[in-house]
Formats: C-alpha cells, sequence, structure tokens
C-alpha cells in the first residue's frame, strides 16, 4: 500500500513539474509589456496597384499585428482566394471588389473587411470632407478629396460663384450664407459628382428676416412663419402682437381674433440682437394701399389719390402730409408751399384697420440735390479688378440720374454696380433730374483700387538639411485674422507662426496668403527655402549608468550621410571616430555632444547629464522567458551593478517581492510591466521594462487557438474587434488545463509533506 501510494505521490510529482515547465494562455492587452501573455492578432492589410489599368496586378501587404506564426486566408472579392502573407493578384474585369484578409494564431483569429476596397476600369466614386463647415467669415475651408478610385480629374463648385481644379483645394468664403459644394471627378472610364447641400455655412452680420404664409386671411387665422434670418443666430423670441410668444425657430400660430397684428422677431447671437416686424391681417382686416398722380406738381396745382385697399373697406382717413386730411375714398389735393410731403392712408371696415405711409411720396416744386455713397465689400477693397455698389441718396426726388464713375464709363441706373478694372484712384460725379431742376455733386479721389497693406513673412532659416524644422513669422501688416500657407512642397499650413518640416532636397517657393475682414493679400517668395543633404546628428550608448570606472560604446545613429564626426564626452576627452569607446574614470554627470559634418554642412546634439558614474547600484535585470500562457512561471534574475543590499520588484499585475532573484506565477491573461529598485548605502536607482524584448528566446510551438471577434469595417476604414493590440512575440508551448494544473500542484505538495514525515 505505502510502495502504490508513493508511486501515485512521485506520478502528482513529476506531473506538477512537468506542467510547471509549461507556460499559459495568450493575454489580451491595449500594450505590450516585458511581460507578455499572448497577443491575439489584429487583422491589417494595403495595396498597391494601377486603378484603370485592365487586367491590374494588385500587390496586397499584409500589416497585420499579433504573435506569430500566422495563417493567413484572402479573398479577393472576384471568386480567388490565397494563403500567402503578401499575394499579387490580378483582377481581369472591370468592377469594384471588397476584398477580406483573415489571419490566426495560436492565441485567436482576427478578420479585415475593405469594402470596395479595389475599383478597376470604373468611373471614380466621389467622396470629401470640408475643415471647417462653419464659421464667421471671412472662412477658410481646407477641402480634403477622398475619391475612391482613379482620378484624372477634378472639378470643385464652391457655391459662392468660385471653382478650383485642384484635388485637395482652399477657399475662403467671404460673404455670410449657407453653400452647397459640388466635387466632379473623372478619368478614362467616366466621370461621376457629388453635392452636399447647405454643406458650408459663412457667419457674418446679425440680421433678422421672416416670411408668413399667409399673411392675411379670415379668423381664426393659422400662420406658418419662416426664419430667414442671417448671420447664424443661436436664438430666437417672437411676438405675434396678440398676448402671445414663441422661442421655436420655425413656428406656427393662430390668430383667433380679428385685427392686425404687428409680429416681431428678435434674433441673438452671443451678445448681439437684430429685430424684424411683418403686419399680420386676420379676418379681413383691410390691406391698404393708395396711389397719387401726378407726383411732381407746382403750388396749388391738383394731386389726384385713388385707393387700392382691399378687403373692403368702409372709412379712410387721409393725411397729406401738410396738416390737410381728407375722409373721401379718392380725394384730390393742391399744395400751397413748395416741399416733399410724406402721405398715409388709414382704411378701416368692421374687423379692424390698417395704415399705409408713402415716405417723400410728392414733390411739390423742389429740384433735386444730387448725394450718393460707394458700398465696397470690405474683402474686396484692394483687390484688382474690384467690384463698387454705388447707392444713390439724392433729395428732391429725382426722375433720372447721370453717373460718370472717372475710367471712361457711366450709367443712367439709380443705384448702379460697377467693376474697375485697373488700378487707380478714381473721381466718380452724379447729376440728378426732375421737372423742377437738377444738381450735380462730384466726389474727388473717392475710389481706391489696388495697392492694399502688405503681406509679408521671414523664416528662422532658409538653407536647412532634410528634416530639419524651420520656423516661419508672419510680418503682415494688415492685422490679418487668418492665415493660409503654401510651403511649396505639396503641404499647407495656417497660423501666424508655424513649424514646418520639408522632408526632400530642393528649393521651395513659399507663399503667405494673410486675411482680415476686409481684405485678403497674399506674398510669395521664389526659391526661399533651399533644403540640403545636411547631417541630422543622433547617438545612442550601450549604456548610461554605471559604477566608475565605466566603459561606453556610442554608436552614431546620424542621418544625412555624414562623412566626419566630431565627439565631446563631456570629461574633457573627445574622438573623431564614427563609433567610439570611451572610459569614464571619475565619479560624475556629463554631457555628451556630437557633431556630425559632410560637405553641405554640420548638426550637432547635445544630450544633457546623460553619463551617470556613481558608488549608487545600476539596477539591471532579465527574465528567463517573456511570453506564454496562463498561468505562466517567470524566473527573474537580478543583474545590477555596485553591490545593491535590498531589492524591491514591481512585477506589474498588483503583486511585489523583496527577493533578489523571484520566481513568479501569472495567473490571468494580460501584458505586464517590470520594474527592479536596488540600494545599497549610497543610493538607489529604478530598472523599469516595458516591450517585448527581441533577444529573449522562446520556444515556438503550437498552443491552442482561442476564438476572438472577427474585425468590423465600414467603407475602407479597417476597426478591428480584437482586444490583442501589439507588435507581434513568439508563443510557447500551451500547458494543461488550469484544474489540472491546480490539482497536480496539490499532488506534488501532498509528496513533500509526506516525505518530510518521513
Amino acid at each position: 500500500m505505502m510502495r502504490s501510494t508513493k508511486y501515485f505521490l512521485y506520478t502528482g510529482l513529476i506531473f506538477l513539474l512537468a506542467t510547471l515547465a509549461m507556460p499559459g494562455v495568450a493575454a489580451s492587452s491595449s500594450s505590450p509589456g516585458y511581460i507578455t501573455v499572448g497577443l491575439a492578432p489584429v487583422a491589417q492589410f494595403d495595396a498597391h496597384y494601377a486603378f484603370t489599368t485592365l487586367p491590374t496586378r494588385v500587390s496586397f501587404v499584409d500589416n497585420s499585428l499579433g504573435s506569430t506564426p500566422m495563417t493567413y486566408e484572402w479573398n479577393f472579392g472576384d471568386g480567388a482566394t490565397s494563403t500567402e502573407q503578401n499575394p499579387n493578384h490580378n483582377y481581369i474585369q472591370r468592377g469594384t471588389y471588397t476584398v477580406t484578409l483573415t489571419v490566426k494564431n495560436a492565441y485567436g483569429t482576427s478578420s479585415a473587411i475593405k469594402r470596395d476596397f479595389i475599383t478597376v476600369g470604373m468611373a471614380p466614386r466621389p467622396e470629401f470632407t470640408g475643415t471647417p463647415t462653419s464659421g464667421e467669415v471671412p472662412l477658410s475651408v481646407k477641402f480634403t478629396d477622398m475619391t475612391s478610385g482613379s482620378v484624372s480629374s477634378w472639378y470643385w463648385d464652391f457655391g459662392d460663384g468660385k471653382a478650383s481644379t485642384e484635388q485637395n483645394p482652399t477657399h475662403v468664403y467671404w460673404t455670410a450664407g449657407m453653400y452647397n459644394v459640388i466635387l466632379t471627378v473623372s478619368n478614362e472610364y467616366g466621370q461621376a459628382d457629388i453635392t452636399k447641400t447647405k454643406y458650408i455655412t459663412g457667419v457674418g452680420d446679425l440680421t433678422s428676416k421672416f416670411a408668413a404664409d399667409p399673411a392675411s386671411g379670415k379668423a381664426p387665422l393659422l400662420v406658418k412663419f419662416e426664419d430667414r434670418s442671417i448671420g447664424g443666430p443661436t436664438a430666437w423670441a417672437w411676438d405675434f402682437g396678440d398676448g402671445t410668444t414663441s422661442t421655436e425657430q420655425n413656428p406656427t400660430h393662430t390668430f383667433t381674433t380679428v385685427g392686425s397684428f404687428d409680429v416681431k422677431l428678435t434674433i441673438t447671437r452671443d451678445d448681439t440682437t437684430d429685430t424684424s416686424t411683418l403686419t399680420i391681417n386676420a379676418g379681413g382686416v383691410p390691406d391698404t394701399d393708395f396711389v397719387g398722380s401726378p407726383l411732381e406738381v407746382n403750388v396749388n396745382e391738383q394731386v389726384k389719390f385713388t385707393d387700392k385697399t382691399t378687403n373692403a373697406p368702409t372709412a379712410w382717413t387721409w393725411d397729406f402730409g401738410d396738416t390737410a386730411e381728407s375722409t373721401y375714398q379718392n380725394p384730390s389735393h393742391s399744395y400751397q408751399l413748395k416741399g416733399i410731403y410724406t402721405v398715409s392712408l388709414t382704411a378701416r371696415n368692421e374687423n379692424g384697420r390698417d395704415t399705409e405711409v408713402k415716405t417723400s411720396y410728392i414733390n411739390v416744386g423742389l429740384g433735386p440735390k444730387a448725394e450718393f455713397r460707394p458700398v465696397i465689400s470690405p474683402y474686396h477693397m484692394y483687390n484688382v479688378p474690384n467690384v463698387v455698389n454705388f447707392v444713390d441718396e439724392s433729395e428732391g426726388i429725382p426722375t433720372s440720374w447721370a453717373w460718370d464713375f472717372g475710367d471712361g464709363t457711366t450709367s443712367t441706373e439709380q443705384n448702379p454696380r460697377h467693376v474697375y478694372m485697373n488700378e487707380g484712384i478714381y473721381t466718380v460725379s452724379l447729376t440728378v433730374k426732375n421737372n423742377f431742376g437738377e444738381d450735380t455733386t462730384v466726389k474727388t479721389d473717392l475710389v481706391s483700387v489696388g495697392g492694399g497693406a502688405a503681406v509679408d513673412f521671414t523664416a528662422d532659416r532658409t538653407t536647412v538639411g532634410v528634416g530639419s524644422v524651420i520656423s516661419f513669422t508672419d510680418l503682415s501688416t494688415i492685422s490679418p485674422t487668418s492665415w493660409m500657407w503654401d510651403f511649396g512642397d505639396g503641404t499647407t499650413g495656417s497660423g501666424s507662426n508655424p513649424d514646418h518640416k520639408y522632408r526632400a532636397v530642393g528649393v521651395y517657393d513659399v507663399t503667405l496668403t494673410a486675411s482680415n475682414l476686409y481684405q485678403s493679400n497674399s506674398r510669395t517668395k521664389n526659391m526661399y527655402i533651399t533644403v540640403k543633404n545636411i547631417p541630422r546628428a543622433e547617438f545612442e550608448a550601450d549604456k548610461i549608468r554605471g559604477g566608475a570606472p565605466m566603459n561606453v560604446q556610442f554608436t552614431d545613429k546620424s542621418t544625412g550621410l555624414p562623412t566626419a564626426w566630431t565627439w565631446d564626452f563631456g570629461d574633457g576627452a573627445s574622438s573623431t571616430e564614427q563609433n567610439p569607446s570611451h572610459t569614464y574614470s571619475s565619479f560624475g554627470i556629463y554631457t555628451v555632444t556630437l557633431t556630425a559634418t559632410n560637405n553641405d554642412g554640420s548638426d550637432s546634439v547635445s544630450k544633457r547629464d546623460y553619463i551617470i558614474t556613481t558608488l549608487a547600484p545600476v539596477a539591471e535585470f532579465k527574465a528567463d522567458r517573456q511570453v506564454g500562457k496562463a498561468p505562466f512561471i517567470v524566473t527573474f534574475t537580478d543583474l545590477s551593478k555596485g553591490d545593491p543590499i535590498s531589492w524591491s520588484w514591481d512585477l506589474g499585475d498588483g503583486t511585489s517581492s523583496s527577493e533578489q532573484n523571484p520566481r513568479h506565477i501569472y495567473m490571468n491573461e494580460g501584458s505586464y510591466d517590470v520594474s527592479l529598485t536596488v540600494t545599497n548605502q549610497y543610493g538607489s536607482d529604478t530598472m523599469f521594462k516595458s516591450g517585448t524584448s527581441a533577444s529573449t528566446t522562446v520556444a515556438a510551438e503550437t498552443a491552442a487557438p482561442v476564438s476572438t471577434p472577427a474585425t468590423t469595417v465600414s467603407g475602407n476604414t479597417e476597426t478591428p474587434a480584437t482586444t490583442a493590440g501589439a507588435a507581434a512575440a513568439t508563443p510557447t508551448k500551451a500547458p494543461m488545463s488550469p484544474y489540472v494544473t491546480v490539482v497536480a500542484a496539490m499532488m506534488g505538495l501532498f509528496a513533500v509533506v509526506i516525505a518530510n514525515r518521513k
């Protein structure tokens, strides 16, 4: 019996040891740590091909993440499949194809679906975005083409009368309003367009406007009000004139009683308001109107007034503007003094009354007095050509107008619109006439065309190496509120003082378009930036902390093909080698500088307090393995220098240890960062490790698959639904289930107890 018991216990102990030797289930984590317990795959891919060529050879590139090895299953959307990692596939028919990649590893499965991803021999499918889509004018909008398929030409209609043939244009909206944007794209197989209605909203001055349907009728009268205000109001306050109100943008209201109601709409944006009024006639109230003839008379000459009121008025009250009145329906009246007179008529019936006022309606014996003003859109003030709207403000009721715009052109309109085609300063005159005379006013040097304030800028450096940052500074004198930069390398920027990095050798033109509320001007500096292959200095050291003497191997990481190197190690020593080795013999903190040089120039980089030599310990450690399935057993080995006397481990899963070389079991899936703090009488030091070590050797054996959700994709954008998302790691052999492991551990412990008793 004892023999069989021992046999059973020894068998259990062997089972336990075999179990402990096996790592565990794949971890699921959003970021990699030093200890990685399984990484499920995340399917990702891209493709390279010529869109319009038939047949088309497409090179697919796997970009999937997760533990390797993986298997690959491609579905090209035309009935063909592949199990290669980076397959090539020939599409032989015109069409748009959805491509699916499914990847599997020891820890799970993931799929990426790109709908309508491959377009071969088809007209393009237009799509675009604009940023921003609303704001105060002048509003600069960056449009980005997102068309799928090959495109040979683009045509943008911005909805304000302007257009562009660029692929990704930037457009400035100068006038408040809502704009439709249309993008038309084409290639050799056809063209297509997309319209986004009311896509761009330019906010300007706040102006209250509304309409009513109907504006009159029998009571009770149901009226639908429509807000037509501009300027981007954020609040609406309606007063319907019958004691009721509303805060809706487009309310519906019923006037239940007979009467004439003055409806007011007050709109608000921030601390700005504006109000407009419209009269609603309910229940057959008269809608008053009249005409007079003639409108120009001499003193004591009769004017015949004719009532045009609707809705059956029964009483009339006329005010002729010279203190005289009448209650006739169609009276005649003669004026005794020269002047300009305002006439009003109030008509009544049993349902109510209404008044019509015609200001400055009758001219009695007065010749006109010419007056006018130009209206120039602020943002056109310095443009060439320049559009000017002239507004007649003459007194004396003129009946004819003669304009001289000063550039050889004229007009007989009352309020003409004129385009000045050339830069200059222009004198404008207006002559007005009526039956009693004429008058002329001349305004010298009234309109200035061109000659706007300066737009200028500078750069902190005009000759740089590839990848170096240049800081631009606006020097414009127009007090701009928005800036658009074209750096000449196909990229743009905004802001008054942008930074920009040129990534290719060349000579570049730079353009700044600066705008304020009144104008927009540009300045181009040709061949302004020269980008050479000047080195960009960079280096690293194999260690940066340790006890003196400490030998450090420095490695040059400079780009731009340097041909010479100058090192300053910070302790008085230097070197001209590319990758020197240097020994720090004294305790201290040292700043290291590298200057890299070639025929185009030089660059330096200094790393302050980079090397530290000390009597305090320098923490270092390693793990015997870093990747596996739960429960995962790891032995940590202290490699610290400087004779530490105490150790403090943070194992990343909420547990810690003060042993020098602890052994730890990770029970749950996850990705864990590990730190070690070592201490002696001179101080302490901490080593923190995150990310799977490339030098760690792990057996690449097959583990049991773990089911993970498939990727969900919309359009051409991948959205992985797997929970692991880290760099690929090598899996280890899968153990038995945790339950069997626990039983085996209990059997082993029982064996140890029996042995101790003996």
